[in-house]
């Protein structure tokens, strides 16, 4: 829990850092939106 009150800590005190942390959280679901999609694309049809 100590982890997260320092991201919190962080959030608050560096403007820069929340806006980093959520591109890098968008990039995130973005790159495994698109692995799923490739996964999904070579599954035999049924």
């Amino acid at each position: 829990m100590t982890v997260l009150r320092h991201i919190a800590a962080e959030f608050r005190a560096d403007r820069l850092f929340a806006p980093m942390i959520l591109g890098l959280g968008a990039w995130s679901a973005l790159a495994l939106a698109m692995l799923a999609l490739n996964v999904l694309d070579g599954l035999p049809a049924s």
